[in-house]
């Protein structure tokens, strides 16, 4: 049986990009824009939990569902 991701995992922006199928650049934007949320390290490092990337995701994958239906 495979083991679920705990929600509350910690992603880099470049794990957050894989998830999403996007650029670690864009995910950045997708957070600055406020459409992701993230923290901060005190180094300065952007992290996102996995529930709001996936959250993300899914909202990403229906809207690409929408968009494909015809007409």
């Amino acid at each position: 049986m495979p083991e679920l991701s705990d929600p509350n995992d910690l992603l880099t922006p470049s794990d957050a990009a894989r998830v999403l199928g996007l650029s670690a650049d864009s995910v950045r934007v997708l957070s600055d824009s406020g459409r992701l949320a993230s923290m901060r390290t005190i180094g300065g490092r952007r992290l996102f939990r996995r529930c709001d990337v996936d959250r993300l995701a899914q909202e990403r994958s229906a809207r690409q569902a929408q968009s494909q239906r015809p007409a």
